[in-house]
Formats: structure tokens, C-alpha cells, sequence
């Protein structure tokens, strides 16, 4: 169908899809932390086709697609390197079925070629294609099979030809079939609630509504462009429903007081617990850090991981690292206000591995699967850590709870729920579970400390250099660059600026990032790092080299933004 279709466009479509086409090939695939989720709930696909993933405009930002620049690989001692970068384009070795694409942004002007919007995440046998359109429904109303599209082009092409219009006109060109693009009103009647008369007021009002994109819908014989591109997330939200951390419409309770009542792991078996906040490759850690104990071979034990709470499976991915290890991040919902999760889990359990994809892909952006429950301390699967060496993630989020940042409307542009919401995983345990994991903080050298504050991603300190700071002033979805701030054990650290560095209390330029309001020169090891605070604290001017500090900021300093 799409063969023909594109033979029968006008100039203006034809030249946005070339244009979509060569972007695609501009993508820089990068490494993230916030963008895990999709925020349309998965819808099923016609015949063979299994749909495993959705995305209706302006809904997740997509790493260009999370989302940063790939970060700088290090040491083995420093977990972070192990991260996947995201690449989210699939392998395939087949023609691509009609209606589907690579990348969805080829999806997503096929999409609107076809009259519909968004796209879907969908496998075709054993290949993961974009499919054009994310509601099902619209989907099977635009898409026609090839012998109803040669049924279509025969009548047009009978009727162009047997009826020109008079004796010595030459007869037209046949007028393939094309859906129509865009609905046509004709009413001075009010439009139903969230339904307007552009795709523009559409998109306004599905962004109101907490759903993203729009479909097109006839009521009274009036055509219009109804808010939500998903026609289960708009009856749920137009009918005052809630969301949950994905941004999917809540099918379950809602209780922002749920506590967990099972212990991640065995206790016995990890070394160490960071708090969540973390300065690592260039971000503030929207999760916290479990170490376990190492082997007498130096890799670490292998330890069980458990649904902390009553819970509800949401999404997960399985994706290859850098050092060829394949790992799984999984989300799980509490209730409508409270979710958790996992990453860098080895092995999942088999009720997990039923719906877990088969194969790891190149990115850790997780797809929505079935809602299969998990009680409290079932077992969720199996860790060794990042790359058999590092640490596992475990993180906590609240929608009830804001966490704030200098530059707020960034992190609420870009829809960086993870770290708008993040908790103290470990505050949201009963007793005695609370205490018992608390005694286990300490640094990521395995050294337990006393006093320890759990913090969040709350890491910004107007006018001060610590937090994070991003190489755009463009609010749209972007992973910070550069991220400083006190790590356990009182290691200033500096990253996303090559390889982490981090400066222990004892060496002379050490200093708490939280109090640089002017300037200051980091050293360790030989290299030194020149901060200077500018714009009222809203840019950090940074400059880097080998050798001691130079007495005064250099003039290629590169800037970033809060």
C-alpha cells in the first residue's frame, strides 16, 4: 500500500518525507537515564504483528532518541562506563512490511501521510519495525491491504477514463486512492469536550488532558481532531482518571501512602548502599546504587532481587552493554502514585522472561508489556552488577512528591519524570527493614559510613556550582552534561567532562561544590578543572587541561546552563 501511496503524493508530503528520511540519518544515538518509558499504553496489532511499545507526539521526549552525548568510557573500576548507548534503530534483514518503517520518525510522517498520528513499536515474525499510526483502531481504518488498494486504483482509473468531462479534453490521469489527511468541519455547534478543529488545539488539549496526540473522530456527522491519540488513554483521562510514572492512564489503586514490605535482596550478600543523587557521567542518578560482594575471583556474588511491594509490572528492557554482558531494566507500579525499579538485573524470573524481549537490543528504553502482578518479596530475578563487577540499580518514585532544581521548567519541558520524582527508596520501607538497610550506606568503594543522608536528585544549589548543567538553552528534552556534588564518604565529584573524577576531603583544592558562588580550580592527579558561576548562578563556565591551575578562567572555557 505504501508503494503506491507515495506515487500518488503531492509535492508538500513528498518533500517532508525526503526531509524526515535524510534527518534520520543526522540521529547521534546517546547514552540516558530518563527516558525509559513510552506513555501510551501498548496496544495489540492485527494478525502476526505484536504490538510492544507506543508513541503519540509529544508525549516521551526521545533521546535524540533519553537522549546525551555517549559517555566516556572508564576505568572498570567505575560501573558507569557499562551503560548502553542508545540506538534504538533495529537490525533488520527483510523488506519492510507496508505502513512500518526504521526509526520512528519515518514513522511518524507516514503517519500523517496515512491520516493519524504517532507510531507503535511493533514486531513483524522475529524484526522490530515503527509502525505509522499508535492506536490500533486508527490503524486498521488506514490501512487497507494490497488487493483493496488495486480494487481502488480500478475504479479510479475506470472512471477517469470512460468519463472525460467533454469530446476534446484529454482524459485525466487516474486519481489513485489515498485516505483522507485531515478531517473537515462544518458546524456552529460547541464541539464535545477535548475535541477541536485543528491538530494544532488538539495536541494543546491532549497535553491538558495528560495524554499526548490526537485522533480524528466523527460526532453528529462533524468531523474533528479529538485530543489523545490513544482511544483507551482519552476515556480514562477525559473521565478524570490518573496517571501513573509512565505517564499511562492508572488501572490500579490509588494510595500516595504505600509502603514496601519486602527486602530487594538479600542483605547479607551486598557491601555497600549509594543513595540515590549520585554525580556520575555527567547526571544526577535518579536511582540508588547496591554493591555486592565480590568473589574471591573479583567479579561479585550473584544475589537474588525481589518485588519490594504488592506490584504491578509496567515495562522493561533487555539490552547489551559495553562489555558484552546483556542486562534487563524492569518497572514496576505500586499504585497509581508510587513505582519502582531495576536495572542491570542478569536474570529474570520466568513469568518475566514470558513477555521480556528475546533478544538485546542496542538501547535501554523499555517497552510497556501486560500488567502481570507480583506479590511482595516474589522473585523478580537475579544481579551480578553492571558488567559482573559494577553495581545494580534500585530506585523509588512518588507523584505526589516534587523534587526542585534551579531551572524547574526544564525538567518539566522535557518531562523527566524519573528525576522529578525520585524518593529515598529506603524511607518508603517498614521497620525494621528501614534501619537494616540504612546501616548498609557507605561509598563505592564498598566502605560502610555512619550518618549518611539519603538524598533524591535535588542536587541544584542556586548560584552554586553544584548539580547539573546542561550544553543547551533549548528546554525540550536533554540530559544534563556535567554534574558535581558530594558523594558519600565526602569525594567531591566532577563528571561528564571525559572520565569521573573524584577529590577526597584531604587534598588541597578540595571544596564542596554547593559553596562555589564565584570561581574555582579543581586538581587531581595531574589534571585540573577551572569552574567560574555566571548569569546569577544560571551558567557554569568550564575549562579543563593537564598541570597545575592557571591563575585565571582560559578564554575556551565552555559554557553550560541550568
Amino acid at each position: 500500500m505504501l508503494t503506491y501511496m507515495v506515487g500518488s503524493l503531492n509535492k508538500r508530503s513528498l518533500t517532508l518525507l525526503i526531509a524526515v528520511a535524510l534527518a534520520t540519518f543526522a540521529v547521534v544515538a546517546c547514552e540516558t537515564e530518563q527516558v525509559q518509558f513510552y506513555l501510551t499504553p501498548t496496544i495489540a496489532s492485527p494478525g502476526d504483528l505484536t504490538a510492544i511499545g507506543t508513541h503519540i507526539p509529544e508525549a516521551t521526549p526521545l533521546a535524540p532518541t533519553r537522549i546525551v552525548g555517549a559517555l566516556t568510557p572508564k576505568t572498570s573500576s567505575d560501573f558507569e562506563s557499562l551503560l548502553p548507548t542508545v540506538t534504538p534503530t533495529p537490525i533488520v534483514k527483510q523488506d519492510i512490511p507496508e505502513g512500518y518503517a526504521l526509526t520512528h520518525i519515518e514513522a511518524m510522517a507516514l503517519a500523517e501521510i496515512l491520516g493519524c498520528s504517532g507510531w507503535s513499536s511493533a514486531k513483524v515474525g522475529d524484526v522490530i519495525y515503527y509502525r505509522a499510526c499508535a492506536d490500533d483502531a486508527e490503524w486498521d481504518r488506514v490501512h487497507f491491504s494490497p488487493d483493496e488498494i488495486a480494487a481502488l486504483n480500478a475504479e479510479a482509473t475506470t472512471t477517469a477514463v470512460t468519463q472525460p468531462s467533454s469530446a476534446t479534453e484529454v482524459p485525466a490521469a487516474p486519481t489513485p486512492f489515498v485516505p483522507a489527511l485531515s478531517p473537515t468541519t462544518s458546524s456552529s455547534t460547541d464541539p464535545p469536550p477535548y475535541h477541536y478543529t485543528t491538530a494544532d488545539e488538539a495536541n494543546e488539549g491532549a497535553a491538558a488532558l495528560g495524554c499526548s496526540g490526537w485522533t480524528r473522530t466523527v460526532v453528529d456527522g462533524v468531523s474533528y481532531y479529538r485530543a489523545c491519540g490513544s482511544n483507551r488513554d482519552f476515556e480514562i483521562l477525559s473521565t478524570g482518571g490518573a496517571t501513573t510514572l509512565s505517564g499511562s492512564p492508572c488501572t490500579i489503586e490509588s494510595d500516595p501512602t504505600a509502603k514496601f514490605t519486602a527486602l530487594p535482596t538479600d542483605l547479607s550478600q551486598i557491601a555497600s548502599i549509594i543513595p540515590p543523587g549520585s554525580p556520575a557521567g555527567g547526571v544526577i542518578k535518579p536511582h540508588s546504587y547496591l554493591h555486592n560482594r565480590n568473589k574471591s575471583d573479583g567479579n561479585n556474588v550473584r544475589v537474588p532481587v525481589y518485588a519490594v511491594a504488592d506490584s504491578v509490572l509496567t515495562s522493561i528492557a533487555y539490552y547489551g552493554t559495553s562489555v558484552d554482558t546483556s542486562e534487563y531494566l524492569i518497572f514496576f507500579d505500586v499504585t497509581c502514585e508510587i513505582s519502582f525499579k531495576f536495572d542491570h538485573i542478569s536474570e529474570v524470573a520466568p513469568k518475566l522472561a514470558a513477555v521480556a524481549p528475546s533478544t538485546p537490543a542496542d538501547s535501554s528504553m523499555t517497552t510497556e508489556t501486560e500488567a502481570i502482578s507480583f506479590e511482595a518479596g516474589e522473585l523478580i530475578g537475579y544481579s551480578v552488577g553492571a558488567g559482573g563487577f559494577g553495581a545494580w540499580d534500585f530506585g523509588a518514585y512518588d507523584l505526589t512528591y516534587t523534587n526542585q532544581f534551579a531551572n524547574q521548567e526544564r525538567y518539566e519541558a522535557g518531562y523527566m519524570m524519573q528525576s522529578i520524582h525520585t524518593i529515598c527508596p529506603y524511607d518508603n520501607f517498614i521497620e525494621p527493614l528501614r534501619s537494616q538497610m540504612y546501616a548498609l550506606f557507605g561509598t563505592h568503594d564498598q566502605r560502610l559510613l555512619p550518618n549518611i543522608e539519603c538524598t533524591t536528585t535535588e542536587r541544584d544549589v542556586l548560584g552554586a556550582a553544584s548539580g547539573a548543567w546542561f550544553d543547551s538553552l533549548n528546554l525540550e528534552f536533554s540530559e544534563s552534561k556535567v554534574s558535581l556534588g558530594i558523594l558519600p564518604g565526602e569525594l567531591v565529584a566532577i563528571t561528564g567532562i571525559g572520565s569521573d573524577v573524584r577529590i577526597d576531603k584531604g587534598q588541597p583544592t578540595w571544596l564542596d561544590p554547593a559553596l562555589i558562588t564565584d570561581s574555582h580550580c579543581y586538581a587531581d592527579d595531574g589534571r585540573w578543572f577551572y569552574l567560574e558561576i555566571r548569569e546569577e548562578g544560571m551558567q557554569l563556565a568550564i575549562a579543563t587541561g593537564s598541570g597545575i591551575c592557571p591563575s585565571a578562567l582560559p578564554s575556551d572555557a565552555t559554557i553550560y546552563y541550568r
